[in-house]
């Protein structure tokens, strides 16, 4: 669940992103997983899904190997977008329970961005898909998607 007020608009980054509504300073706590707002589903039961709700939750979920889990936010955090130089982190170790906090100050109006790196999908695989020199074919090598699905791009 998102802590710190924020807004959604167009990113220059990718599609859409997630804004501050609010000055965030540095080391502030911006996300924690609560039960109340946030879904943890087992990857097993991912077939169970409609094809158009399973790729939304393969997209929008990070994605647990380790423990075969994925959290779907239930809020506009999902439009965060990736950044080589993140303004956000995950306190470690990541897992469902994991925080993320500022690592400098937010402006009003700057765009909340993370590390694709650490925070993994299924739908998408933007850690192999955005790490410099990987181009299409070894992408596709890698078993890969080499277009954003819901984009389409």
């Amino acid at each position: 669940m998102l802590l710190v007020r924020t807004v959604v608009k167009e990113s220059p980054i990718h599609g859409l992103g997630l804004f501050a509504d609010e000055f965030i300073p540095r080391g502030t706590e911006i996300w924690r997983f609560d039960p109340l707002l946030d879904r943890v589903l087992p990857l097993a039961e991912l077939d169970r899904l409609p094809d158009h709700v399973r790729l939304f939750v393969e997209v929008y979920s990070e994605y647990f190997p380790e423990r075969g889990l994925l959290v779907l936010s239930g809020d506009n955090d999902r439009f965060t977008n990736h950044a080589a130089d993140p303004n956000t982190e995950v306190v470690l170790p990541n897992a469902p329970d994991a925080r993320v906090i500022a690592t400098r100050d937010i402006e009003v109006g700057a765009e909340i961005t993370c590390d694709y790196t650490v925070i993994r999908t299924l739908g998408y695989e933007v850690v192999a898909a955005m790490a410099e020199g990987a181009g299409e074919a070894a992408r596709a090598a890698a078993g890969l998607r080499t277009q954003d699905p819901i984009a389409g791009e």
